[in-house]
């Protein structure tokens, strides 16, 4: 069984990566890192496809695990080998939908999860229609941001009139990236990161952010705490994850009223290294074994 994990020469040494390699050796599983800036492609109409790592041709492997962000370098790659039947975790279709905030929510809203409402940019955008279907404060963010970033809250109309100026010029390459959603504020700063593996919750932790500070993403320095999913949560992450498509996903959960929750995000590609510590749960481990047990190794 030949494995890669693909990345790139800036996540090289990220800590999931590192960690995954790190319990597949300790299983005795052969597994490669695999960066995508080294690999070419070849096509011809000879249907003699080829795959290149340094410039040396190399054999198909049987399972990647794509651990860098989407791109078309990224995609690319795992196109060509998906359609040549390496089984990627997670497929490419999947990937690219969890980085489409709109599009992955509107998938889980027509599947009747909770979601915050949610408004995509187009052109110049009308004020009173977002003022009629959103209170303030409103979140604006990008649809493929990544750990809070590109995230503004929006307390007035003021605000929001300050930041349309401000995309004024750039709105028509920028709409298709931008979203207006509801804030919601029962537990300021507070979201569940739920992690699972093969349609099991593995862990999950409690994210605090400053007082005050509505984001709680732990890359910003903000405190993490183990937490023991209720069946309601679990039920909601595990959906979304199926819906979504995902085999190893990150499931962001907000706090809403009424002891309710909304979706926050999907995650492809979740980070792992706050999660083992705020857990004990060795993460690394539990990605590992399900690639044993999914393709029947033996070690």
């Amino acid at each position: 069984m030949k494995i890669w994990l693909l990345t790139d020469k800036r996540n090289k040494k990220a800590y999931g990566n590192v960690r995954i390699l790190e319990e597949a050796k300790n299983k005795g599983l052969k597994m490669k890192m695999v960066m995508v800036e080294d690999i070419e492609l070849l096509i011809d109409n000879q249907l003699e496809d080829k795959i290149y790592i340094n410039n040396k041709l190399v054999k198909l492997p049987n399972v990647v695990i794509p651990r860098v962000c989407v791109s078309y370098q990224m995609k690319s790659v795992t196109d060509f080998l998906e359609h040549r039947w390496v089984y990627m975790i997670n497929d490419t279709a999947s990937r690219f939908l969890a980085k489409d905030k709109f599009f992955s929510l509107q998938k889980l809203a027509l599947n009747s999860l909770p979601i915050p409402k949610t408004i995509l940019l187009k052109g110049l955008p009308n004020i009173w229609f977002i003022e009629e279907k959103l209170s303030y404060p409103i979140i604006l963010k990008k649809i493929d941001g990544a750990q809070w970033k590109w995230i503004l809250k929006i307390n007035n109309r003021h605000d929001l009139e300050d930041v349309i100026e401000m995309l004024d010029e750039s709105l028509n390459t920028l709409n298709k990236n931008i979203i207006l959603q509801e804030y919601i504020g029962e537990k300021i700063g507070q979201d569940l990161r739920v992690f699972i593996v093969w349609w099991r919750v593995i862990a999950a932790m409690l994210r605090k952010g400053k007082d005050g500070d509505f984001k709680s993403n732990y890359s910003g320095g903000w405190n993490v705490f183990f937490h023991e999913v209720s069946s309601q949560e679990e039920i909601i992450a595990l959906e979304a994850a199926n819906i979504i498509g995902l085999d190893i996903a990150g499931i962001d959960i907000l706090f809403d009223k009424n002891d309710g929750y909304k979706i926050c995000e999907v995650n492809a590609s979740p980070g792992f290294e706050w999660l083992e510590k705020a857990s004990n749960v060795n993460i690394a481990w539990e990605i590992v074994d399900y690639i044993i047990q999914r393709f029947n190794i033996s070690i």
